[in-house]
Parts: C-alpha cells; sequence; structure tokens
C-alpha cells in the first residue's frame, strides 16, 4: 500500500491511498464469499462458491463495488494510525481509479482533531443551583391529567353540550381555495379544553349527528404559518358522533386503578416523579450552563468547515425526525417557516460551532482531571442495557458492538467528566 498526507488549511487533511491488485485479492475473495452467501449457485452451498464461478455469475465489477467500503474503511483507518492522526468525524471519500484488475486509488479527505490553544479557568467558575419545589397546585394538575387518562364515554343522540368529544369532518379555507393541511376526516374536539381557533368549540354547540355548519373565525395571531396568523379563515364542518364524557372521582377507589391504595399515596407518587423531573432538568441546565461558560472562555485552533458540515447535517436530521413524528412533511415544515434547506443549515451553523466547541472542551477537561473509563464500567453498562432486550436478539447483538462499545465508553468519560466538574465548581 501506498499513501500520501496533505495538511490542508481548517486543521484539514487529504489522504490518498493506492492499493495494487495483489493487495486487493484478500479483499475480493471476501466480497466474493459475502455474495455467494446472498445467491444461489447451482452445485455449491451457500457461501462456498469459488471466486471464478461467483465472477463468471455476477462480474469482476460487482464483485470490486461490493468489497470497496471494507478496503477503504480497513486501509484509512491504518493509515491513520501510521501517521498518527487525531481525526474527528467521519471522511469524505473520493474514489479515483477503480477498475477490474487494476490499482485502486481513494482518497480520504478529514477532519482533525482541534486543539483547545488556552482553557478557561475552569475552578474559578462558581455556579449554584435553583432550588426546586413541588407545588399542590402542580400536584393537582397533574392528578388531573391523569383522571383524564380514565374517562369513560358512551356515544349519545343529541346536541353537542360543553363537556362532549365530537367527532367531525372538517374543511378550512382561505378565499375558496383549500388550506393545506386543512380538510381532516373523524376530527376529535373535546369541548372542554380550548381549541387552538378560538370560538371554533362554540360554533359546535347544540349541533347534532349529520348536521353541517358553515362559519369564518380568525386564525390566532401567534399561528406558526405566517400566511395564516390573524387571517380570517372559513370552516366547513360535519358532525359525525357525539360523546358523552364522565370523569371518575378523584377518590381512593381512583388511585386504586392506576395502582395505588390511596388518593394520598398517589399525589405522593406524583409529588416525587414531579420532583425527579425538575431536578434533572435543573442538572440539565446547570451543565449546559457550565460547559457554556468554559467553551465561551477558551480558544481553540481553527475547527474544520469539514467538521461543522457534519455537525449541521446532524442537527438538520435530529430536527426533521421531530418534525415527522409530529405528523408533518419536511417540505411543508420548511414551506411554513419560509426557508430553504440551505437557509435552515445556514442558521444552524453558530450551534453546530457551539456543539464543537463544548465536545472539544469535554475532551480536553477529561485529559486535565485524568479521567477514565474502565472495562468493568463498560462491560457493566452493556449488561444493564441488554437486559432490556432479553427477546431481542437483534437489539442485543447491536449493544454488545465493538462500535456501540466504543460510543459507550465515549457517553460514559463525558458523564464522568461532566459530573467531576460539578462537583468542583457547582453549589
Amino acid at each position: 500500500m501506498q499513501h500520501a498526507v496533505r495538511r490542508l488549511p481548517k486543521n484539514t487533511v487529504e489522504i490518498e491511498i493506492k492499493l495494487s491488485p495483489e493487495e486487493l485479492v484478500p479483499h475480493l475473495e471476501e466480497a466474493a464469499r459475502r455474495i455467494s452467501e446472498k445467491t444461489v449457485t447451482p452445485g455449491f452451498r451457500s457461501g462456498h462458491a469459488p471466486y471464478a464461478v461467483v465472477a463468471k455469475k455476477v462480474g469482476d465489477a460487482r464483485i470490486l463495488e461490493e468489497a470497496l467500503e471494507v478496503i477503504v474503511r480497513t486501509h484509512y483507518a491504518r493509515v491513520v494510525l501510521a501517521e498518527k492522526l487525531e481525526t474527528l468525524g467521519s471522511p469524505r471519500i473520493d474514489v479515483l481509479k477503480l477498475a477490474p484488475g487494476n490499482p485502486l486509488v481513494f482518497k480520504a479527505t478529514v477532519a482533525l482533531l482541534p486543539a483547545v490553544t488556552k482553557l478557561a479557568d475552569y475552578r474559578e467558575i462558581k455556579l449554584e443551583r435553583t432550588p426546586t419545589t413541588v407545588s399542590d397546585e402542580e400536584v393537582d394538575r397533574f392528578v388531573r391529567e391523569l383522571q383524564k387518562t380514565q374517562v369513560r364515554e358512551t356515544r349519545e343522540n343529541r346536541p353537542v353540550t360543553n363537556t362532549d368529544r365530537v367527532v367531525i369532518d372538517l374543511e378550512i379555507s382561505k378565499g375558496g381555495v383549500p388550506i393545506e393541511g386543512g380538510t381532516t376526516k373523524g376530527h376529535a374536539v373535546l369541548m372542554d379544553e380550548t381549541y387552538y381557533i378560538p370560538g371554533f368549540s362554540e360554533k359546535l354547540l347544540g349541533m347534532i349527528e349529520g348536521a353541517e355548519a358553515r362559519f369564518t373565525l380568525p386564525f390566532p395571531k401567534e399561528h406558526y404559518n405566517k400566511a395564516l396568523a390573524g387571517a380570517p379563515a372559513d370552516f366547513h364542518v360535519t358532525v359525525r358522533e357525539i360523546y358523552a364524557r364522565a370523569a371518575p372521582a378523584l377518590d381512593d377507589e381512583f388511585a386504586k386503578r392506576v395502582g395505588k391504595s390511596t388518593l394520598a399515596e398517589l399525589r405522593v407518587l406524583l409529588r416525587e416523579n414531579l420532583m425527579r423531573e425538575k431536578i434533572e432538568k435543573e442538572e440539565e441546565r446547570v451543565e449546559l450552563e457550565l460547559l457554556g461558560k468554559i467553551a465561551d472562555h477558551s480558544t481553540f485552533e481553527e475547527i474544520p468547515d469539514l467538521l461543522v458540515n457534519e455537525e449541521v447535517g446532524r442537527m438538520r436530521h435530529e430536527l426533521e425526525r421531530g418534525v415527522v413524528e409530529q405528523g408533518l412533511e419536511w417540505s411543508t415544515y420548511l414551506t411554513q417557516i419560509k426557508k430553504t434547506e440551505a437557509e435552515l443549515k445556514l442558521d444552524f451553523v453558530p450551534q453546530a460551532i457551539r456543539r464543537i466547541k463544548t465536545a472539544l472542551v469535554l475532551r480536553e477537561l477529561a485529559s486535565r482531571e485524568n479521567i477514565t473509563v474502565g472495562d468493568k464500567e463498560i462491560d457493566d453498562e452493556l449488561d444493564r442495557q441488554a437486559a432490556h432486550y432479553e427477546d431481542d436478539p437483534a437489539t442485543r447483538e447491536k449493544i454488545y458492538s465493538p462500535e456501540y462499545r466504543d460510543e459507550l465508553a465515549h457517553i460514559l468519560k463525558n458523564r464522568k467528566t461532566i459530573a467531576r466538574l460539578k462537583e468542583l465548581v457547582v453549589q
């Protein structure tokens, strides 16, 4: 194997790797074996067809394509280790020469780990936790939310009242043109809760099954879609079903339904849960503020564009996943916020840089404070996680994979570093 390393601006390095046809042979033979496992070759057991037979069936190019990922990953890693390069993130791979029977040449462009040139004097930082309390009113709200999950419904043949659940078909238009996402069938409205269009629920009062109504109401001024915010829209409603809702009394019998002996015991449990949630949120706030202060008062080598782009892509993926989970299409979301993909990614850049600086600070802090993670700590955590998936072999296999082990080691090290940091500076 031949390789050449070229330093680029902004802590980026370009590695060109050349492999002779002879060096490719073991990879090609292994790729042919994998292909033979996935295809039927008459006269041979799965995974046992000779290379020549597989090549004749699928072609040398297909075998080379199958082998390429492993070849690139293996030899890129070898060069990084040999050159003692501290890389960060995934490399961008460009295949320069790829043809059966010829040398393989590819180029890997990757970000180098930027150094923290000056770490803030973190031991001089002082932060205080905000005292955490849970009021009776908060417990009351929690109890009422739990009460709603135990409501019993009965279908009724009478006019809608202000405590019902009403199932409707809804069409919303503006200027005679249907609004995107404004047509829905089987839409449920809880009459005793505030609807997002002020005055909408009141229009349903007194209607009966099968009845239709048309009316005009303005969208709220703070609506996320700026084209609709504060604007009047036309509503066409058809009532399909009406359900009376009866909430259980808040007594010991109610508590027994949800797993506790008495209402007082249930309230104690809910208070403990609320307190736990508040403490966790306060700890998250403290951690973010603390790491932010250290990052803001530290200096760094230039952060590679590759690294920023990778973090921006990760943030974009996180946002899209959240949008889709809420039932909205990504393209619709972009339309609503009036931004293109490029504009959105540009907005992410400052936060992406901050995330990267925080990660660099954590790494430097772990070194300064001699934070390590032992094999037993990792093994114990892997076993703890795997115990939740006794009947899921595929997930257990992922948990015990070398890749996840490395990721978990990194997570545990960060946790220990943050815990040490809070010991030092948080009161």
